[in-house]
């Protein structure tokens, strides 16, 4: 492959990934392919941490939503691959989004859960439990930022090599 092809390649791959993550960090409520994957993360997260008691049990869904796109990256960075670290970079950034609206749902519980049951909301469990549900909004707002955060510097990274 010449340098020009791949160099087209991985333009192409950005875009594609922009026009998947850009729609789903933007609007996270709205359904969007990588709901699915982070899904099956967040449960899992549950499921494994289970056994280091309830609050760890329901902060696991949402840790697990956040670090295996988190550990994929650091994979790459180890390889010296920036440009598949940006791309997964906008993978946490979306699955961040995606966090930020389930904390901020907490005091009303609109959201439709996997369960159907309002009462089985991890982060309505927790800050409730906590009596800070008053924190959910200033909580998720901060998320957001994290999101948002990611969402440049996964860019930076997708582009950093192509720049210099």
């Amino acid at each position: 492959m010449t340098p020009a092809l791949a160099r087209l390649g991985r333009w192409l791959g950005l875009a594609v990934a922009l026009m998947i993550t850009v729609p789903a960090t933007l609007r996270p409520l709205q359904g969007h392919p990588l709901d699915g994957v982070n899904l099956v993360f967040h449960e899992a997260g549950h499921v494994l941490l289970s056994v280091l008691g309830e609050t760890v049990m329901l902060l696991g869904g949402s840790l697990f939503q956040l670090l295996v796109p988190a550990a994929c990256i650091g994979a790459f960075l180890l390889r010296r691959d920036r440009y598949s670290a940006g791309l997964l970079t906008l993978w946490l950034a979306q699955s961040l989004a995606s966090v930020a609206a389930y904390i901020r749902d907490a005091p009303t519980r609109q959201l439709d859960l996997i369960t159907g049951a309002p009462d089985t909301h991890d982060w309505w469990q927790l800050l409730g439990g906590w009596n800070a549900l008053s924190l959910a909004d200033p909580l998720g707002r901060f998320v957001v930022f994290l999101a948002f955060a990611a969402f440049v510097t996964g860019v930076l990274l997708a582009v950093w090599d192509e720049l210099r």
